[in-house]
């Protein structure tokens, strides 16, 4: 009976001992639950802290049925397909200002307000083909094409160009846009590299360029061209053109180029050639009062360029020429007494400095060629835009051409103006933004003419030019 009454006192003691052990779980399940709620309360971490570095985003075609825009001085459209479309253009708005004092002959002033040009076209891409069409009206005459190309590029990286196209020459290549002069000068006049129909395979390494063509006339002419001296020889010219470059030094600020080219051109059954230029102007007034002041006249039959071209640029300061020989073959004087005669050679040169107080620099790229100035601070960021200073030296020697016996020396009438030239011009340019610019340049030349009986057709030029243009 005591051990009853024993167990009977020790079981209210084993509850509490229980209900004891079950107050202390439920105080660190409290616990728990108080630290959890906690946690899930607190501020979550910014993302940048917490967050893995997401991937570098890929750039994708647009989705089917969406066309991209790209704003590039006009906007650029591209297709889900690739295939894309840009309007193009330019307008170059000109003063020109022309004194010519002559030995012999009247001495003359003229002046005009002028479209250099008006240009309108587009450019795009179809699959692997794109394509290139520029035109409009250049010093006030009616609509013409400068560039209409179609371009394919194969798997090996040659580029394959057919149409209305440019092939050799530094300063020729240079669209007008971006050379650092308002024209070309005596050297473009003279070799007459311009646009001709041609097919051309081009191909561009790390540092060179190899470029070829066959080359047709121009995409203006007209297909029904009448026969210059034998009626039944309607060929329109046709030759081949070629060029090669290296830049042995070719870095952001620094560059070295080495180029040259040549070419072979004949007039087939067209009139012959003319080797004529002016003081730096594509104004060319003085056929109102006496004549042209420096040509050859139609004289040509065939012809031979070979040209030499450098450059070297550091940072804002450039320096570039070229130099050309140009052999003629003259046309017999059995079809021209007047123009007829023995073979003779041109030869025509520059040489130009350039410099951007502002700090720009003459972009150039593998394929031999000086690109777009881009502005390093334009104005609507605050900036002053680009300042460029510039100097070319100019040279033309048409004298080794001789008369022939065929006829009087006065009925031969590119003698008295295939003398030499040698011109200096000045330069000022000022870019507001990288396609906007306004340019004044200013020319003083010598010009050269051997007398012809009592005429001397000497004559001291001077050319003030302005231009504003803008292009996109």
């Amino acid at each position: 009976m005591l051990a009853s009454v024993a167990s009977a006192q020790e079981a209210p003691k084993a509850d509490a001992v229980v209900l004891e052990e079950l107050k202390a779980q439920i105080r660190v399940m409290q616990e728990r639950i108080q630290a959890l709620e906690a946690k899930a309360n607190a501020p979550a971490p910014t993302a940048v802290a917490t967050a893995a570095p997401a991937p570098a985003a890929t750039k994708a075609a647009p989705a089917a049925g969406v066309t991209q825009i790209k704003w590039e001085n006009s906007p650029r459209f591209t297709e889900a397909s690739g295939t894309t479309f840009k309007m193009r253009g330019r307008v170059m708005l000109d003063a020109v200002d022309v004194n010519v004092d002559r030995e012999t002959g009247a001495s003359y002033k003229s002046r005009q307000f002028r479209a250099r040009q008006l240009f309108l076209g587009a450019e795009g891409q179809v699959g692997p083909w794109a394509y290139r069409l520029e035109g409009g009206a250049a010093n006030g005459s009616g609509w013409a094409w400068d560039d209409a190309v179609v371009e394919y590029k194969t798997k090996g990286g040659t580029l394959l160009t057919l149409g209305n196209q440019k092939v050799g020459g530094l300063e020729n290549l240079t669209s007008i846009k971006t050379m650092t002069f308002m024209e070309r000068g005596p050297f473009g006049d003279l070799t007459d590299a311009g646009f001709v129909l041609a097919a051309q395979a081009t191909h561009v390494g790390r540092n060179w360029s190899v470029r070829a063509a066959l080359q047709g006339d121009s995409i203006n002419k007209a297909d029904a061209s009448a026969a210059a001296y034998d009626v039944n020889n309607a060929k329109e010219r046709s030759g081949a053109m070629a060029r090669v470059s290296w830049a042995p030094v070719m870095t952001p600020t620094d560059t070295v180029h080495l180029g040259a080219w040549a070419r072979y051109r004949d007039v087939g059954g067209e009139t012959a050639f003319t080797y004529s230029s002016a003081g730096n102007s594509a104004y060319r007034p003085q056929t109102s009062a006496g004549g042209v002041l420096l040509s050859t006249g139609a004289v040509g039959k065939s012809d031979t360029t070979l040209g030499v071209e450098a450059a070297w640029a550091r940072k804002s300061l450039s320096v570039q020429g070229e130099v050309a020989n140009v052999h003629v073959d003259r046309i017999a004087t059995a079809l021209s007494a007047a123009n007829g005669g023995q073979d003779f050679d041109i030869v025509t040169g520059y040489a130009a400095v350039s410099w951007f107080p502002t700090g720009e620099t003459r972009p150039y790229s593998a394929g031999g060629l000086f690109g777009k100035i881009k502005v390093l601070h334009p104005i609507d960021k605050g900036g002053m835009g680009a300042y460029e200073l510039a100097l070319r030296y100019d040279y033309g020697d048409l004298s080794d051409m001789r008369a022939n016996t065929a006829t009087a020396l006065a009925s031969q009438p590119g003698l008295a103006t295939a003398g030499t030239y040698k011109g200096v011009t000045a330069g000022l340019n000022w870019y507001p933004y990288s396609n906007v610019r306004f340019m004044a340049n200013v020319t003083r030349a010598k010009i050269n003419n051997r007398p012809i009986g009592t005429l001397e057709n000497d004559a001291d030029v001077t050319v003030f030019q302005a231009r504003t243009q803008i292009e996109f």
